[in-house]
């Protein structure tokens, strides 16, 4: 059994390591670790082995691991999985425990047979992934200010997604909108747009208006303006493409609505997140 140390793993200043894993070909055999985290399933399903029981992981699943768990991760049939991973000194938790002062809250999380799990919507996945964005920016610049938003982070996470037992308990996605939207995710019915969503869903436009805010909390056209930025940032972090070349790519006509749209989502120019996704990957 693999048990990894907080000592080798995480900066003992700025307290979390966040990092991406995008497929499960890179994950690590069963393991166990002395310190917490959080990870964010972003595409793909996946099986989570977990103290001997399976937990069937995907996309908005935000998983809280406490040291005492053991785990690992497998396929589920044939497809892959990537999340964003955020391992945290068991410090950091532990204070954040002392601050919310809860002793039967705190039991109730680190106690569980399993680790608890949070369902979040496209748009609050979307947000903590831009808070961890945000935080690994500030790492190369202002390592103080790096810890007190990542400790404001935490909190918010702790109280707004695991303060009930019900956490995992969300309305079931139908199945034709779970279809479209899986569709979606192609780069030609992306560039295409909101017409070839209503026509995958086969529902009326306004059927399908009604359940992107029950099921996902935000309207048809958020949901694709924010897959397009996803897939911007993607080809930003993980290509050499222009600027240019990347809005074309992720279905943006115009460049300038492009650049408007990017910087008010990610509170950063597109090059200013490649520039210091570099910088960071040299400090770690």
């Amino acid at each position: 059994m693999i048990k990894y140390s907080e000592v080798s793993h995480i900066d003992p200043e700025l307290l979390a390591d966040p990092f991406w894993i995008d497929s499960l070909s890179k994950v690590s055999p069963e393991h166990t670790h002395d310190f917490y985290e959080f990870f964010i399933v972003s595409g793909g399903r996946c099986k989570h082995i977990v103290n001997g029981q399976t937990q069937l992981l995907g996309p908005g699943c935000l998983v809280f691991i406490r040291p005492q768990d053991t785990h690992k991760y497998e396929q589920d049939e044939d497809g892959d999985c990537c999340f964003l991973n955020i391992p945290c000194r068991f410090s950091l938790i532990t204070e954040a425990f002392a601050y919310l002062n809860e002793n039967d809250y705190r039991d109730g999380l680190l106690n569980a047979l399993l680790p608890p799990i949070a369902m979040l919507s496209q748009l609050e996945m979307d947000g903590l992934i831009r808070h961890f964005d945000r935080f690994r920016m500030l790492s190369s610049t202002n390592r103080a200010k790096a810890r007190i938003y990542l400790k404001g982070v935490l909190i918010d996470i702790l109280t707004q997604y695991f303060s009930t037992s019900e956490t995992a308990r969300q309305p079931e996605i139908p199945l034709w909108l779970e279809n479209a939207v899986s569709k979606m995710q192609s780069k030609e019915n992306l560039n295409r747009g909101l017409p070839v969503l209503y026509k995958l869903s086969g529902r009326s436009v306004g059927h399908v208006n009604r359940a992107f805010r029950q099921y996902l909390n935000q309207t048809p056209t958020e949901y694709l303006n924010r897959l397009k930025l996803n897939t911007a940032r993607n080809l930003l972090l993980t290509t050499e493409l222009r600027v240019i070349e990347i809005a074309l790519e992720s279905g943006f006509e115009n460049v300038s609505h492009f650049y408007h749209q990017f910087k008010k989502f990610y509170h950063q120019a597109p090059l200013d997140l490649r520039k210091n996704s570099h910088v960071n990957r040299l400090l770690q």
